[in-house]
């Protein structure tokens, strides 16, 4: 995991393109596509042509997928790395967690790392709280891997609870948005603690199978903990199927997920984030609006990896890449194929039943 060091100045560059999506109106598209875009009949060879390292696409009304399309060597049952789209899926994971009673947003870290804490920590790490790790607020200071000849992942956990939790605190707590990798990963190690458990199994039990997903990886450290920042690999559809949980209120088969009130603190803004993308900031879900108003919420990772709702418009748009795509194919190509779709445009395929 030499790479791991480096993630956070990779995702920076690549998430950089939708910066375009928080100024995008979908609903306005409607009537600038155009040429091969504005035809959901050419639509699959304008994408193959064009967007040759696009690996796939889903367009969903509802639960109801209306398009999608795959491209070379690449199908229905192919995963794709979604790199930091796993840090939205985790927040879902905690947010089943606080729903459960086993763990608080308002909980501080030395509550649960108590023993992490020692004479050489700085005292304001211990007021941490999980709601402030949730929204890259927690006030550590900027990234240093040139203090280990190793990162800590590959120092092993002792190094690497000690580099997370005694870092300096550069920013009072809940003030200062930073987009900080290794938070999403202690976020991570959080969730294990709360569970008491192997979070790989609880995400299995209590997200994957209620949502019928069974085709995914997901790395894990050698203490169980998954991997927050990166590490997920699940299909197109299934990527959907994230989207159409957090469309849908947290709800997926007439059962409640994960609750209503998380899914809206996930997706609310609090506070107005910053780089790599840009946009507003949940629980680790970036948060924006249209230019015609219309409110939005994505999960965005490197290489062009998204997750893209318009709750107003049914609207959940999945996009898996393997390099990084320009704004163009979001704003002139899949925003129009799905302003092109009618509200009763016929299904390819039901995921899950209707909210």
């Amino acid at each position: 995991m030499k790479a791991f060091g480096r993630a956070g100045l990779a995702a920076a560059l690549a998430l950089s393109i939708f910066v375009g999506l928080t100024s995008v109106a979908a609903g306005q598209v409607a009537g600038n596509a155009a040429g091969e875009a504005s035809s959901l009949a050419n639509l699959s060879a304008t994408l193959q042509e064009k967007y040759p390292s696009l690996r796939a696409m889903v367009i969903a009304r509802g639960n109801c997928v209306a398009f999608e399309y795959y491209g070379r060597n690449i199908g229905m049952e192919t995963q794709s790395p979604m790199y930091s789209v796993t840090k939205s899926v985790l927040s879902i994971l905690v947010g089943i967690a606080i729903d459960e009673g086993q763990l608080r947003a308002d909980e501080r870290l030395f509550e649960i790392f108590p023993e992490e804490f020692d004479e050489f920590t700085d005292p304001r790490a211990r007021e941490i709280t999980v709601h402030d790790v949730l929204t890259k607020t927690e006030g550590f200071a900027e990234n240093i891997w040139g203090e280990f000849n190793t990162t800590p992942r590959e120092a092993g956990k002792p190094r690497l609870w000690r580099w997370m939790l005694n870092r300096k605190v550069e920013y009072p707590r809940g003030t200062h948005f930073r987009y900080d990798d290794v938070g999403s990963d202690l976020l991570s190690v959080v969730l294990s603690r709360a569970i008491k458990q192997p979070a790989a199994d609880y995400a299995k039990r209590k997200l994957f199978k209620p949502l019928d997903i069974d085709n995914y990886g997901w790395l894990s450290d050698s203490e169980g903990h998954l991997y927050g920042e990166m590490g997920l690999n699940i299909t197109a559809r299934d990527m959907a199927k994230i989207g159409i949980l957090y469309l849908q209120h947290g709800r997926w088969d007439g059962k409640q997920i994960v609750s209503e009130s998380y899914v809206r603190e996930s997706v609310s803004a609090h506070n107005g984030g910053g780089p790599p993308v840009n946009a507003a900031y949940g629980y680790q879900w970036w948060v924006s609006k249209t230019t015609t108003g219309l409110r939005a919420f994505f999960a965005a990772g490197y290489k062009g990896q998204l997750i893209y709702v318009v709750p107003e418009q049914n609207l959940v748009i999945a996009v898996a890449s393997d390099s990084t795509l320009s704004q163009k194919l979001i704003k002139d190509v899949a925003l129009p194929a799905a302003a092109a779709l009618s509200r009763d445009a016929p299904c390819i395929v039901q995921l899950g039943r209707p909210h």
